[in-house]
């Protein structure tokens, strides 16, 4: 089992990082209907067939996901994608996109769940995606180890790992490479970040890319 310690911390604090969400509710770093997803509950009901799901943090991660959400469109009439978010801004420049894009019909969105092993469970048996991917350095133990669980293969894209970020990991380095030698597929950002993955315990580095090459510049309403 993969992170059996963070496993079990983690659900000991979920009582804490609810209370936490109230309060990020409060600073509008929430929305009223982003915390039900946070606990793993459904935005919409789950569409039949084949389904991917796409995770990014926040506004530049998700800009960079928008060329490979429409790859995945163009590739697969029947497909549907779910994408995931951990920030209002991303959340919010998702939906500023989503409307340009052919096939957008077919893409769901919803905040991502706590990392809490009970509500990624929830979050994961109820949409049942058939592949996964997260971006750049979201790395989360539990929803790394239900996938596993699950055999849902995962894909880690734009991978980033910086200097100072592999070694804030000493400590739990079995977990980084627990966690990394999971992913199915890696892309790594750049030829540094894939250096520093693969010292990590990344087993399988396919690609040397920037998504953010490849997508639209990212703008932004000003919010008076």
């Amino acid at each position: 089992m993969l992170g059996a310690g963070w496993h079990g911390l983690s659900t000991l604090l979920a009582p804490i990082l609810r209370v936490n969400l109230r309060r990020r509710l409060a600073h509008g770093k929430e929305t009223p209907a982003s915390l039900p997803q946070r606990r793993g509950l459904a935005s919409r009901p789950r569409p039949p067939g084949l389904l991917a799901w796409l995770h990014a943090a926040s506004v530049g991660e998700t800009v960079a996901l928008m060329p490979v959400v429409q790859h995945l469109l163009d590739l697969d009439p029947t497909l549907h994608v779910l994408i995931t978010t951990g920030t209002v801004t991303g959340n919010a420049i998702l939906h500023d996109r989503l409307p340009a894009m052919t096939g957008q019909d077919r893409v769901m969105t919803q905040f991502a769940p706590l990392d809490v092993p009970m509500l990624g469970a929830r979050f994961l048996d109820y949409w049942r995606p058939d592949v996964g991917a997260l971006v750049e350095s979201e790395l989360w133990p539990n929803l790394i180890a239900a996938c596993h669980a699950r055999h849902v293969p995962l894909a880690l894209l734009n991978g980033r790992m910086s200097d100072r970020s592999l070694a804030s990991w000493r400590r739990a380095a079995c977990l980084l490479a627990r966690m990394l030698s999971t992913f199915a597929w890696v892309m790594a950002r750049s030829a540094e970040d894939a250096a520093r993955l693969q010292h990590g315990g990344a087993t399988r580095i396919d690609l040397i890319a920037d998504l953010k090459d490849a997508a639209p510049p990212c703008r932004m309403t000003r919010q008076r």
